[in-house]
């Protein structure tokens, strides 16, 4: 039987870091290290946006930021997903860019995530956090979101990906309307990576939203959970314009002031 998770710990080989160092690189060698030492019912995701192929011991959350919140205003039919929240940032009088952060991400994710769904359990990683078992090379954001079945929980990844990369329906991609590469992955035996779905984005931006079949270890158990978005909305998700590998200092100050006090992923 095929075994996903080498195809994709494979692919994260093939990851070029972002500007700011070598992010990708160290953070695929730790998931590699993290997934040899793995135990059943502790694994959690890091690497990448691309959290897909990386076992970790899974996130405690110490608390929740935020309460629960409904993203945009309850609405009728099909949820659709926010328009992109503006156009890539720039180096401004305000000074260079900067690694986008965490709560950055976070911030993205609430404004493109469908109107009316309630959300809670936020919490996030930045570029340069270590925090406990969790390898946060990447920046990452996790939400929990409240659907008819259940709550349910998801983490989202933003990295850079390699030009190289392949992608035909052989290995689980395929290209979106855009033409942009969406990789699908399902780990049965993994709930932290149930269903990993990968964009990579014209300007190699990658984005993973990693959504899970339980929640976030809360010093004793996974409690179980149900998937927060379908697989369709999951990739409209990642493939948003809006998210960007590096951001200004003025949207960090924002996205911080928006989430002064968020938990890390442990």
């Amino acid at each position: 039987m095929k075994d996903f998770r080498l195809d994709l710990s494979d692919e994260l080989s093939a990851l070029t870091p972002p500007p700011m160092g070598d992010i990708v690189a160290e953070a695929t060698r730790k998931g590699r290290r993290a997934r040899r030492a793995r135990t059943i019912g502790q694994v959690g995701g890091s690497a990448l946006a691309l959290a897909a192929a990386v076992v970790l011991a899974a996130g405690h959350l110490p608390g929740t930021a935020g309460g629960t919140t409904a993203v945009g205003p309850a609405a009728g039919g099909t949820p659709a997903l926010a328009a992109p929240a503006g156009p890539t940032p720039s180096p401004t009088a305000s000074g260079a860019l900067v690694r986008v952060s965490g709560a950055a991400v976070l911030a993205t994710v609430l404004d493109a995530l469908p109107a009316g769904l309630q959300t809670s359990g936020y919490a996030a990683n930045g570029a340069t956090d270590a925090h406990g078992k969790y390898a946060a090379d990447v920046p990452v954001a996790q939400v929990n979101v409240q659907t008819p079945q259940g709550l349910g929980m998801m983490r989202v990844f933003v990295g850079t990906a390699s030009p190289d990369a392949k992608c035909s329906t052989d290995d689980g991609c395929h290209r979106d309307k855009y033409g942009q590469q969406v990789r699908t992955t399902h780990v049965n035996d993994n709930c932290i990576q149930n269903t990993v779905i990968t964009v990579r984005h014209a300007d190699s931006t990658a984005v993973t939203v990693q959504m899970a079949t339980c929640l976030a270890w809360n010093g004793t158990a996974n409690l179980p959970g149900v998937l927060p978005l379908t697989e369709e909305a999951a990739a409209e998700l990642a493939a948003n314009p809006a998210f960007h590998t590096m951001m200004t200092p003025a949207q960090g100050a924002a996205a911080a002031a928006r989430f002064p006090a968020l938990p890390p992923i442990d």
